[in-house]
């Protein structure tokens, strides 16, 4: 049975071990490691500089591994060192020289764009429009909210579906970065209630993760309504970030496995119409 670790920002995981240079926000140093097994999932992992070591002492033994110092990882720290460090073809500062006009403030920029996202979740209608459309957040939110309505961060249609918006992070493979997807999530009406009432109250980290449904149609992949999400609540002011269950869905995948910088320049030249 695996030894497992108590991680501060992962909570229990599998532990792990990497040389010293691939934790922290290190990036694109190369990650080398044993092919993995089922029963050795996260064989222990060195960057490039330390694989000259390796490859000079044919080999890991008593005198290469006296240069070489190692650091403890939970699995899911493992698994993003593994993202960042991973050498690629395509990396994010070859899409620095990208320009590209935003649709909201109407301006030029130059990099990459690593934000998309939407406005109302998949299932608000024109006619949820003349219900009740960009109510302010309020104390008398808390009181007598209108049974449907949409803001920047909350909407119910008809007092019996609710939703939250939030952030799908993909990590970059190469990159310390993530590209986000600005989405919507499905809620229960309970923790959908305790979002409102908490929704500037700072202790509102300490609730539980909550489940929920995707409901936002990303068009670059196949159907993503209803992918199953858990919710992390972050602090006042801050998007959720929603955590996907681990599928073959190629979301999913690039949740845990990480998008390449040609994958981001893709979809930003399909979404921005002003880009190159």
């Amino acid at each position: 049975m695996a030894n497992m670790v108590q991680c501060a920002t992962h909570g229990e995981g599998q532990e792990t071990f990497v040389c010293i240079h691939l934790i922290g926000e290190t990036v694109g140093l190369g990650f080398n490691r044993n092919e993995p097994t089922p029963d050795n999932p996260f064989p222990d992992a060195w960057c490039d500089n330390c694989e000259l070591i390796r490859a000079a002492h044919n080999g890991w033994g008593e005198q290469s591994e006296k240069l070489l110092k190692i650091s403890l990882l939970c699995s899911d720290c493992y698994e993003r060192a593994r993202i960042r460090h991973t050498r690629t073809s395509v990396t994010l500062d070859d899409l620095a020289g990208l320009r590209w006009k935003c649709s909201n403030c109407e301006e030029w920029h130059t990099g990459p764009c690593l934000d998309f996202g939407f406005d109302s979740p998949h299932y608000w209608r024109k006619e949820h429009e003349t219900a009740s459309h960009g109510v302010e957040f309020s104390p008398n939110l808390l009181k007598s909210r209108p049974k449907t309505f949409l803001n920047d961060d909350y909407c119910a249609i008809d007092d019996n579906d609710f939703f939250m918006r939030g952030l799908i992070h993909l990590p970059i493979i190469g990159a310390a970065e993530t590209f986000r997807w600005g989405v919507w999530g499905s809620l229960s009406r309970q923790n959908f209630e305790t979002l409102l009432k908490m929704h500037k109250d700072p202790a509102r980290i300490d609730l539980p993760v909550m489940f929920s449904w995707l409901s936002s149609q990303i068009s670059e992949y196949p159907e993503t309504l209803s992918l199953k999400m858990h919710a992390r609540i972050q602090p006042p002011g801050l998007c959720p970030h929603f955590a996907l269950e681990p599928t073959d869905h190629p979301l999913s995948q690039e949740y845990y496995r990480g998008i390449s910088a040609e994958r981001v320049r893709k979809i930003m030249m399909g979404r921005l119409h002003d880009a190159g």
